[in-house]
């Protein structure tokens, strides 16, 4: 799915007190920020431009800058979630509200006015897709009881219902059922008489949009339509998939267009959100149906062995492996392929089971055994050695994917098992890492009240704190970096063991390695005159204080392709984008 991507922002909060940066450096004003919302600042794709919300201090209106240039247009309100960048960074679009009207505004420029309702927006499911060359923009709107969607500007409808979950006062809630993929849109909505519904899907072909409708049902399942993936009509157009309820007992898998079956036969009961197209061969649809109170999952034709409960299926990054837990007389095993593995009496996997990221399949287990739980890890149905506790969801892979390493456990005790060789043991482990290049190993440890670094076999610190989440190599492995909490009651980053700083109260930020810089990069937080003010750390050197400094997702710095860090700060009453380079 080709979607618009774009940064969310987190606020750092601080006090002022000035500086010189010793690095190339450059900050530009973008606006006030005493009227700033932080949670709205937008970087694009390509990194070129920059979309930020600001407030009248007094009048409480809005209006959405790029950079630091007011586009037209003041409003009551912008909906949460918005603005937001097309793909390419050259299309920018955000939900407004003036009076009782609500619109859409796409570069700056007003579309069709929509009145504002008393429990909703009016407007939602805002969503940029690129087919082509041509970036589109769609979503749903409503006129009292009519509800249309929108497609580069043309509505389609009016439904009853476009049916889809929405979030109160939200133009971009938790779920919808339009999706835009490419140059197809599809969606769902009730038509005609009470309870029919039907699918639908739209062909963007330059100015003109071919539309195509499934026969009324009783009911379209959630999660549906979906792209069959690989699968082309008689005009070369993709195939969609749908859930179809046309009566008690019969709910089937059908495609648009056409409308034709895609299984040979109906159920009582499918499971909504399950339908899924298999990406390793073409047409084949993934689902779970349910009959005599159990779970059956069907991959393409092939039905699996029914189970009392129902777990997502995770496929395998070529989607040739499909694999989900399953309980049977709280019993459970791995299913992989439709071929169940040995009962357990405990299953430990994270959100994949293919760390690898190839097709083997991984996973934790434990089998009761008198008064103890032997647990192991196993692959491809192979167990390992059996340890009092094991974490299933710690085992990760080396790069070139030899190595493998995980957290397991004797009694109170852990230790991490690389390729079967058992290390130091610890009360606390955490961040197992492998070097992207090369075979180093690493991860942060507790024993007792003294934390470390374990780095090849050898521990460094004692540290009073280990922060956990930042252990991170330089993207040629080389470096080594951390935030560790020392005696002298400050928190200092560290690479290969050794302290680059004179420390800071606290790293806010993700340490961040820019490309050919053995000094990573980080936001720290200081206090001077009782006040507290954030910097920028890069190449070893501290650079100027602000009263805030705004990052990316999960705290992350933005690093451009040439090197360079990115961020947004605040200072004086100004809002800066800000670069530093170290030398």
């Amino acid at each position: 799915m080709r979607t618009s991507r774009y940064t969310t922002s987190c606020l750092l909060l601080a006090a002022t007190l000035c500086w010189s940066f010793p690095t190339s450096a450059g900050a530009k004003v973008i606006g006030r920020a005493d009227n700033v919302v932080p949670s709205t600042i937008r970087i694009s794709p390509d990194g070129d431009h920059v979309l930020v919300v600001s407030v009248d201090p007094k009048t409480k209106k809005r209006r959405v800058n790029i950079d630091g240039r007011p586009l037209p247009g003041v409003y009551d309100a912008i909906a949460e979630g918005t603005p937001i960048f097309s793909e390419d960074g050259q299309h920018h679009a955000f939900v407004g509200t003036r009076g009782e009207e609500c619109m859409v505004v796409l570069d700056g420029v007003e579309q069709t006015a929509y009145a504002m309702t008393t429990d909703r927006w009016p407007i939602t499911a805002l969503l940029f897709g690129s087919g082509g060359t041509e970036t589109h923009l769609a979503y749903i709107a409503s006129k009292g009881d009519q509800h249309y969607v929108v497609v580069n500007g043309r509505a389609h409808g009016a439904y009853h219902s476009i049916d889809s979950k929405e979030n109160e006062k939200s133009a971009l809630p938790g779920i919808w059922d339009l999706v835009l993929e490419g140059d197809y849109f599809a969606y769902r909505a009730k038509v005609g008489g009470v309870g029919k519904m039907a699918a639908f899907r739209g062909r963007i072909i330059g100015t003109e949009i071919k539309l195509t409708k499934s026969k009324d049902y009783d009911s379209i399942g959630a999660g549906s339509p979906v792209r069959m993936g690989g699968m082309l009509d008689a005009e070369g157009g993709e195939l969609f998939a749908y859930l179809a309820k046309d009566g008690p007992g019969k709910e089937s898998i059908r495609q648009l267009p056409g409308d034709e079956p895609i299984t040979k036969k109906t159920w009582l009961s499918i499971a909504r959100n399950t339908l899924r197209a298999s990406p390793a061969r073409p047409g084949e649809m993934v689902y779970i149906t349910a009959e005599n109170g159990q779970w059956h999952t069907f991959v393409g034709e092939k039905a699996w062995p029914p189970c009392d409960t129902h777990n997502p299926l995770i496929a395998s990054p070529s989607g040739a492996t499909w694999a989900c837990m399953s309980m049977t007389d709280k019993n459970l095993v791995m299913m992989v392929n439709g071929v169940p593995g040995k009962v357990y009496s405990e299953i430990q996997h994270g959100e994949t089971m293919f760390p690898a990221g190839d097709e083997r399949v991984i996973y934790g287990a434990s089998t009761l055994d008198g008064s103890k739980t032997p647990a192991r890890i196993v692959i491809d149905g192979k167990e390992g050695k059996a340890y009092t506790q094991v974490k299933g969801d710690s085992v990760i892979f080396s790069a070139d994917k030899k190595s493998m390493a995980y957290v397991a456990g004797d009694g109170n005790q852990n230790f991490v098992v690389l390729d079967g060789a058992e290390g130091a043991k610890f009360d606390e482990i955490y961040d197992l890492r492998f070097s992207p290049v090369g075979s180093r190993f690493a991860y942060g440890a507790r024993r007792g009240l003294e934390h470390f670094v374990v780095e090849g076999g050898k521990e460094l610190g004692p540290y009073e704190n280990v922060q956990q989440g930042s252990l991170v190599f330089s993207p040629d492995g080389k470096g080594l970096a951390w935030a560790a909490f020392v005696d002298d009651g400050h928190w200092h980053v560290c690479v290969d063991g050794k302290m680059i700083d004179p420390g800071c109260e606290r790293v806010v930020s993700q340490i961040t390695f820019s490309p050919g810089v053995s000094v990573p990069a980080y936001v720290g937080g200081y206090v001077s005159d009782g006040k507290t003010a954030f910097a920028l750390s890069f190449g070893g050197e501290i650079g100027r204080e602000y009263d805030s400094i705004w990052m990316g997702d999960g705290g992350k710095l933005f690093v451009q392709e040439n090197g360079s860090i990115e961020y947004f700060a605040r200072s004086g009453g100004l809002l800066y984008r800000a670069v530093a380079k170290a030398e």
